[in-house]
């Protein structure tokens, strides 16, 4: 099972803004914080147009947390890896995601889409996505948006327009990636305590375990909106040497376990 009573996060689905019942195979959690009621708006009228159920995840607001999930941040580490302090923001985050994972535990759907709620979706997506799924290999990510294409290995063509490749740099974004529950149990076992921003988390298959492929061109893109995560200034240029030998250490391995021993 993804959950026990010492899991510290959990899923709270907004049932009222939800749809639960659709076609295939593809459920969408899409994560929203209740005091943004516009972004809802947004992602709701994109999903609401397509013919797959979906879920509103009410997600972890950074500035409320209590102590316990306060706790879960190794705050040495975070800021060795990232040049700079942790911010509620970005604790909310990487906790709202976590939550979405457990979702699968109690729903039928063989598949997960999480979306955060800035996510805007290019025109017959859902017909991408599904060819895609004809190869979908079980305990896999994949990822329908990214921020840079990077360094990628071709693997398969999903369409006319579109391939499945594999990323061998850090591409960033969450807008939308897909998992199965193979891969959220992977990604809940590795999740604590938090390090590195959400984001570099699931693209660490040597943290999780979990390979990670992605669609070019993106099925979707980040809606060009003021983000719910405030980031901290970085530190001093020469504070930050460990950060630099760090990500060093990050890219070498993100480039071994995606080219050489997750094919």
């Amino acid at each position: 099972m993804l959950q026990d009573t010492t899991f510290p996060v959990q899923a709270t689905i907004d049932w009222t803004h939800s749809r639960p019942v659709g076609a295939g195979e593809v459920l969408i959690c899409a994560i929203n914080l209740d005091r943004s009621p516009d972004r809802w708006d947004a992602i709701n009228e994109q999903l609401a147009a397509s013919d797959l159920p979906y879920l509103r995840l009410s997600a972890y607001d950074g500035s409320t947390l209590p102590p316990v999930l306060q706790a879960t941040v190794d705050h040495a580490h975070f800021e060795k890896a990232n040049g700079r302090k942790v911010t509620p923001g970005d604790v909310g985050c990487y906790l709202s995601h976590v939550a979405a994972w457990t979702v699968l535990d109690q729903q039928p759907q063989h598949y997960l889409l999480v979306v955060e709620d800035d996510a805007v979706f290019e025109a017959g997506w859902t017909d991408t996505l599904r060819q895609a799924l004809r190869t979908h290999q079980p305990g896999t990510m994949l990822k329908l948006s990214w921020q840079r294409k990077g360094v990628v290995r071709t693997m398969d063509r999903i369409d006319a327009e579109h391939q499945l490749v594999r990323p061998l740099t850090h591409q960033a974004c969450n807008a939308a990636y897909l998992i199965d529950a193979q891969a959220a149990q992977h990604l809940l076992r590795g999740a604590f305590p938090i390090n590195v921003p959400v984001d570099h988390y699931v693209e660490s298959p040597w943290m999780t375990d979990v390979p990670v492929r992605s669609i070019i061109p993106p099925l979707a893109h980040q809606r060009g909106v003021a983000s719910t995560i405030t980031k901290q200034k970085k530190f001093h240029w020469s504070k930050r040497w460990p950060t630099l030998v760090y990500r060093l250490k990050a890219h070498t391995l993100r480039m071994w376990h995606s080219y050489f021993t997750m094919a």
